[in-house]
C-alpha cells in the first residue's frame, strides 16, 4: 500500500514538473500555435493581374518591408486551390520577431500606402 502511494506521488510530481515546462515553452513562443493571420475567402480575392500588378507597383514598398528581417520575402501567392485566377499578397517571415515588425510596419500604412490588395503574413 506504501509503495503504491509513493508511486502515485511520483507521478504527480512528474505531471506538474512536465506542465510546468509546457507552460514555460509557451509563454517564451517555443511551442507553435495555431496561425494569427488568415486570408479573405477565395471569392473576395482579386485576380492575379491584379495582385501582380499591386506587387509592380509598389517595390518601394516590398523593399521597405523586406529590411524588417532576413528572412522576409514578398511574392504574389495563389492561395485557393479551386480558383487559380484569384491571388493576394504573401510575406513570408521566419522568427516570431520578424512577425511582429512587420505587423506594427503594416498597421502604419494607411490604405492609399498599402498593396490595394489583401496581404497574407505566413511564417516559414
Amino acid at each position: 500500500m506504501k509503495s503504491t502511494n509513493k508511486l502515485y506521488k511520483f507521478i504527480g510530481i512528474i505531471i506538474v514538473f512536465l506542465l510546468f515546462i509546457g507552460l514555460f515553452a509557451y509563454i517564451n513562443g517555443w511551442i507553435p500555435l495555431s496561425p494569427k493571420d488568415t486570408h479573405p475567402s477565395c471569392d473576395q480575392l482579386p485576380s492575379i493581374s491584379e495582385a501582380s500588378a499591386s506587387l509592380e507597383n509598389n517595390q518601394d514598398l516590398v523593399k521597405e518591408i523586406q529590411k524588417l528581417g532576413n528572412e522576409i520575402t514578398v511574392e504574389v501567392e495563389k492561395p485557393c486551390k479551386d480558383d487559380q485566377d484569384r491571388g493576394l499578397i504573401m510575406i513570408t517571415y521566419g522568427t516570431n520577431e520578424e512577425r511582429e515588425k512587420i505587423g506594427e510596419f503594416l498597421s502604419h500604412l494607411s490604405e492609399e500606402d498599402g498593396f490595394g490588395v489583401p496581404v497574407y503574413l505566413v511564417k516559414r
